[in-house]
């Protein structure tokens, strides 16, 4: 292998391939798109190959009109594949592409100096410099994984604001158009209010701009909101990104065992098949229109399941209750009362003696009363 050839300097080694520009992605190109033809795979497949693309992968590049630039791009934001220009050369020197090297090698550099150039004048993008999570680093152009971003943390303007994961009680599943907008509008000012005071997600309000949408409307619906809440129309029937909620929370709920999707009827059209079993709140009938807010409120605030509804009305692990008297006897002060051993809340006191017979005088024979359950 010939040794005369240009070498990229230690200090410019580090530097991230952000920094090259479209001349030198097209020279680039120039020579690697030709297939190569021996044994040897030292075209945009072997440089695919050396960086530590799958095989899959580089069949996808294949594809592209301008492969070699497909690979670097996509290389430029694997920070796992450490994509710098030191590593670019060293990968075309390991193929034997001098020829690559020596015909790159002015726009490469021309690129470096004009980005040192930069950087001595304190170039910064025209974001402001506060923002700390900025994929870019105004001064090295680190790039953050993106393999390695969990999207799901921050997912909603709520998210935000209060620096942690915000959960509510129902995602709005709607088409925002027409009619359907206004009655959307109407329902938050209902429902948000005095005296139901729910937390509705709602997409084009709650939801962040910039996020894959299927992806975080997916993770809301199972992780977030405890119902769906589906605004049933024409415009509905024809929203794809309405036709993928329904159905992915129906997956969650299939038979509607747990009470997930809460369809709500706004004008006469037909019933997609997957909600024609299951009740839901009708608007076109202005008769029932009074009694729906409230059919609605009860429906999102309803225990998913008999465990939750045991968790609210049961605060105490162990109950023992010890009567050898009758219920009388049980809450009277009398110091000739019978004497009772109690065990158990404030709480479950004040609903024992709300369900105590008021009317019986008599004394009964001695009752042991045992309940265990687990919260």
């Amino acid at each position: 292998m010939a040794a005369n050839y240009p070498r990229i300097s230690a200090s410019d080694r580090n530097l991230h391939l952000a920094v090259l520009n479209v001349s030198s992605y097209r020279r680039l190109g120039l020579f690697l798109n030709i297939r190569s033809s021996g044994h040897e795979v030292n075209d945009f497949q072997g440089l695919a190959e050396k960086i530590g693309f799958e095989y899959m992968e580089i069949l996808n590049f294949e594809q592209d009109p301008d492969p070699t630039k497909r690979v670097i791009r996509e290389w430029v934001q694997r920070g796992d594949l450490n994509p710098t220009i030191g590593q670019l050369f060293d990968y075309l020197e390991e193929m034997e592409r001098i020829d690559v090297i020596t015909e790159c090698y002015p726009l490469i550099l021309k690129d470096i100096e004009t980005f040192s150039k930069k950087r001595g004048l304190n170039f910064s993008p025209l974001q402001d410099q506060t923002v700390s999570q900025s994929t870019m680093a105004a001064n090295n152009y680190k790039i953050i994984d993106d393999h390695t971003v969990d999207e799901t943390q921050i997912m909603t303007v709520e998210d935000v604001e209060h620096g942690s994961p915000q959960l509510y009680d129902a995602f709005v599943c709607y088409c925002p158009e027409g009619e359907d907008i206004k009655f959307v509008k109407m329902m938050i000012s209902i429902l948000e209010s005095e005296p139901y005071n729910l937390k509705l997600f709602v997409p084009g309000r709650n939801d962040l701009p910039g996020a894959a949408s299927h992806t975080v409307s997916a993770s809301l619906i199972e992780n977030r909101c405890r119902r769906m809440v589906i605004i049933i129309s024409h415009t509905y029937l024809k929203s794809p990104a309405c036709d993928f909620q329904t159905k992915f929370a129906f997956c969650l709920s299939p038979g509607a065992r747990s009470k997930k999707l809460v369809p709500v009827l706004i004008e006469p059209c037909t019933i997609p098949s997957i909600l024609r079993h299951i009740t839901m709140c009708d608007y076109t009938k202005k008769d029932l229109q009074e009694w729906i807010w409230r059919r609605l409120v009860e429906s999102i605030r309803a225990p998913l399941n008999a465990i939750e509804w045991q968790e609210r009305h049961i605060e105490s692990s162990d109950i023992t209750l010890t009567i050898s008297s009758s219920y009388d006897d049980l809450f009277s002060s009398s110091p000739n009362a019978s004497s009772t051993s109690i065990s158990t809340s404030p709480a479950q006191m004040s609903r024992l003696s709300q369900q105590s017979p008021s009317s019986s005088n008599k004394k009964s024979k001695a009752h042991t009363w045992s309940h265990s359950t687990a919260c």
